[in-house]
């Protein structure tokens, strides 16, 4: 089956977040909910954010793993 890829759409004036390192709070900021709730967002992924070297305690997300969080949860 082809894997169908939905395109993010912004409103007048509006702009794509920018893939870069983020520490949680900025990333749930980004998202309007608590570090608390977006932490147990992304760990549903743990098994494959690990390959990127992430763990629990990890404060800032590298770009890759914003860029694999962006494509799960959608562009804030």
């Amino acid at each position: 089956m082809k894997e169908t890829k939905l395109q993010p759409i912004y409103f007048e004036g509006e702009q794509p977040a920018k893939v870069k390192a983020y520490y949680k709070y900025e990333l749930a900021a980004l998202y309007n909910v608590c570090t608390k709730t977006f932490s147990s967002w992304i760990n549903i992924y743990l098994e494959e954010l690990k390959q990127f070297g992430y763990q629990k305690s990890t404060k800032l997300l590298r770009p890759e793993v914003v860029r694999f969080l962006f494509e799960r949860l959608g562009e804030p």
